[in-house]
């Protein structure tokens, strides 16, 4: 029941941090939700709480070709987490270490820990660790078991690849007949800004 309540808040709170306008549950998998983010470009997302309130959230972020990977973790009792600070972390799964800039979320109620990673093996890592470490200025800040990560994975990548399929069988936006019109991420050049 407990597992239940935090993903039930977590999710009705990322609409109003930007992070999910509605998530899409996939499946369940053991003590494990899978779900599409559509705020992430449709990027499928496992997510599991623990005894102690933390949640650990494993997904896709679509929306960063550089960074196409993340993990979020949260905890209530996070209270000076500061939105958008960076907390320099030190993570392992298993035996697999590496160091990130974790990012500051603060969800209504609910502090968390954003990290972006670029890393193809994160999903397979995970999928054979039984453990997930995170420790902040050398002080462990979670020691998460990761019970049926292979399957919570498997399900992962069988919910992307699903919504791939979907997505790019969806006709492509009409192209703008408007040659003036500029480019997304472009400023247009007017020569009265002079």
């Amino acid at each position: 029941m407990r597992f239940l309540y935090f993903v039930l808040a977590l999710t009705a709170a990322m609409p109003r941090i930007g992070l999910a306008d509605e998530t899409n549950q996939w499946k369940e998998v053991g003590d494990w939700s899978v779900a599409v983010d559509p705020t992430l470009d449709n990027g499928c997302f496992v997510l599991t709480s623990f005894d102690d309130d933390t949640i650990f959230r494993l997904g896709f972020n679509l929306r960063k070709k550089d960074n196409p990977f993340y993990i979020m973790l949260g905890n209530p009792n996070w209270k000076s987490l500061e939105k958008g600070k960076r907390y320099p972390l030190e993570l392992s799964l298993g035996e697999y270490k590496w160091t990130a800039d974790a990012t500051g979320l603060d969800l209504p109620g609910f502090k968390s820990l954003w990290i972006d990673s670029k890393d193809p093996d994160l999903i397979a890592e995970f999928a054979g660790k039984l453990s997930f470490r995170a420790s902040f200025r050398g002080k462990q800040i979670v020691a998460l078991g990761l019970k049926d990560s292979a399957r919570a994975a498997d399900e992962l990548l069988a919910c992307q690849k699903a919504v791939n399929d979907v997505v790019a069988k969806q006709p492509a936006p009409p192209r703008s007949k408007d040659p003036f019109e500029a480019k997304p991420g472009t400023q247009a050049w007017d020569s009265f800004d002079l």
